[in-house]
């Protein structure tokens, strides 16, 4: 697959990293959740750390770059910055409600419809929309330290391990 189902899969890392608090108990779910997640502010994605599955989301970039601006508890703001191997800077926008409100976000030249919603004190769930419908990619994102985030992807949607790490640490 080319760039562009890259970065839609790099744009759902970009908005679950919002969900990168310590690891918490996760509360009942009729229990709502609020405040900011503590996430803001520039993260780089560790490529020799990283695994990609380039079978799915073709090959990795040379760098990336997250910078989260509004991590407010009720909205993330978010925009990521890749670099691919010829050179080519790859460009993505965000600002989503975490209640599952769709909204469309920017990746390149293409407008595609998301939705954030909040599941927990450190968890929120990314839908992509698409002409077919609904694509749901899980993650799991945890803060292995206050510096460096672990996010596991699941692309495909079939059990089994992550087909996707990726180690974002962040930028002082």
């Amino acid at each position: 697959m080319g760039p562009a189902t890259r970065l839609i899969a790099l744009l759902v890392a970009a908005a679950v990293v919002g969900t990168a608090l310590p690891v918490l108990a996760q509360a009942p779910a009729a229990q709502s959740f609020s405040g900011p997640m503590g996430v803001g502010g520039r993260w780089a994605i560790d490529l020799p750390r990283s695994h990609f599955n380039t079978a799915l989301t073709g090959p990795p970039p040379l760098s990336g770059e997250l910078d989260i601006t509004i991590d407010d508890g009720k909205f993330l703001a978010w925009t990521l910055v890749e670099e691919d191997e010829a050179g080519v800077a790859a460009l993505q926008f965000a600002h989503a409600r975490l209640d599952g409100t769709p909204t469309k976000a920017v990746v390149n030249l293409n407008r595609p419809i998301i939705s954030v919603e909040r599941v927990g004190q450190a968890a929120v769930t990314v839908m992509t929309h698409n002409d077919e419908g609904s694509r749901h990619q899980s993650m799991k994102v945890t803060r292995t330290d206050p510096d460096t985030l672990l996010v596991e992807q699941d692309i495909d949607g079939k059990p089994g391990p992550p087909d996707q790490t990726l180690i974002l640490t962040r930028v002082k």
